[in-house]
């Protein structure tokens, strides 16, 4: 079972770096418009020296992995290696064919879009194609900032560097992308599937317990509460989709209840299960 996981690993890992090295040269290099973090840089530094964007890209980044070798393992780190080798392959297969569009608009929409699939692909199966996360997250516990505010803090001077050196036009056209490509990437490393917890303070416990599992075929965690005027009461909750958040709602219309509900970033573990599938404990 873990070699075929570990086989659908690279197996996505190489499609989303085919994916992303396509979005990245039929799209943003020939109009000039550019990624964020050390693929940015690569980008600018292969305008200036003429040097294979493909090559810098590689060079840049296996330095920075090789620092998380100890931080993040010895997995992520070959996983990494491998989506920047084929990354940079498929960046310099693409080089030889002309671009798609010449329109900056077109590109940024496209591109965006496009790359941030690929990266997102590579996040989500364990992989990696930028090495500033990773140098962030060494120096974080050094400096007392967050990963997430070094990245942007990071990019900001990025794009203050590619507006000064090409114009204020391409600055925001690459801005603009790096926006859509944040946005399409933590969308698909999360998966389309949102799922959402929702707490259930009612009296009526079985009758929402029985309607949840006999119309979405879910089961419920139980427990007892206190409430500071209500006195002693009951709590559930499950975990649905965002899809079924819908039905829950047509579920409690009709009872005396109070309901919570909040965004799953992710869920870890095999215990979730739906009506029909076995499982030794009924909750989760």
């Amino acid at each position: 079972m873990r070699l075929k996981n570990e086989i659908i690993n690279f197996l996505m890992i190489t499609v989303g770096a085919v994916i992303a090295a396509f979005g990245i040269e039929e799209f943003l290099v020939s109009n000039r418009i550019f990624d964020g973090g050390i693929v940015g840089v690569a980008m600018i530094t292969a305008y200036f020296t003429n040097f294979k964007l493909s090559i810098l890209t590689w060079v840049f980044n296996v330095p920075f992995l090789l620092l998380a070798w100890k931080m993040k393992g010895k997995a992520f780190v070959l996983r990494s290696v491998y989506a920047m080798t084929v990354f940079s392959a498929s960046m310099a297969f693409f080089e030889a064919h002309p671009p798609i569009t010449d329109e900056s608009l077109l590109a940024v929409t496209f591109g965006g879009l496009i790359l941030g699939v690929g990266v997102g692909l590579i996040l989500r199966y364990g992989g990696c194609l930028d090495g500033t996360e990773i140098v962030a997250s060494i120096l974080s516990k050094r400096i007392h900032m967050s990963i997430g505010r070094q990245v942007l803090m990071f990019n900001i001077v990025l794009y203050i560097v590619v507006g000064l050196l090409y114009g204020l036009e391409i600055g925001l056209y690459s801005i603009l992308t790096y926006v859509l490509v944040s946005v399409v990437m933590t969308r698909v490393e999360e998966g389309f599937d949102a799922q959402r917890g929702c707490m259930i303070f009612t009296q009526d416990v079985e009758e929402i317990k029985n309607r949840i599992y006999n119309q979405l075929g879910r089961t419920c965690t139980e427990w007892d509460t206190t409430g500071y005027i209500g006195g002693e009461n009951k709590a559930l909750y499950v975990v649905i989709s965002q899809y079924e958040l819908r039905q829950l709602r047509d579920i409690v219309s009709d009872i005396n209840c109070f309901v919570t509900v909040c965004e799953i970033d992710e869920i870890i573990g095999k215990n979730i299960k739906k009506k029909g599938e076995h499982n030794e404990k009924e909750d989760h």
